[in-house]
């Protein structure tokens, strides 16, 4: 698998994540939705969130995927990939905080 490739399977499987944790630190009081459209998703429907937050990154990755050939395509995705690991790196440290503290 090229290197291109695994950073595609880690955006979404990272998104994913995302909303995993995003839908029990909500849940739990320790956190709000920042992005006030999935927000208001979020407020109706934690399955409607799911889904529209995987739907967009996905159809954002699929769309850089597809201009592969083109740097800034590939750029972008390498930078999207560094936005959701740092991302997940700040999940886990509320998941630390979350425990410590109970």
């Amino acid at each position: 698998m090229s290197l291109l490739r695994v950073v595609v399977v880690s955006l979404v499987l990272l998104n994913l994540l995302d909303a995993v944790f995003t839908l029990v630190w909500v849940e739990a009081g320790i956190a709000e939705e920042a992005n006030l459209l999935l927000e208001g998703i979020l407020s109706q429907s934690a399955i409607g969130f799911m889904l529209v937050k995987m739907a967009l990154v996905s159809l954002g990755v699929l769309l850089l995927w597809r201009h592969r050939d083109r740097p800034l395509a590939v750029a972008g995705l390498g930078v999207a990939c560094l936005a959701y690991n740092s991302l997940f790196v700040y999940h886990l440290g509320i998941a630390v905080a979350a425990v410590e503290f109970a």
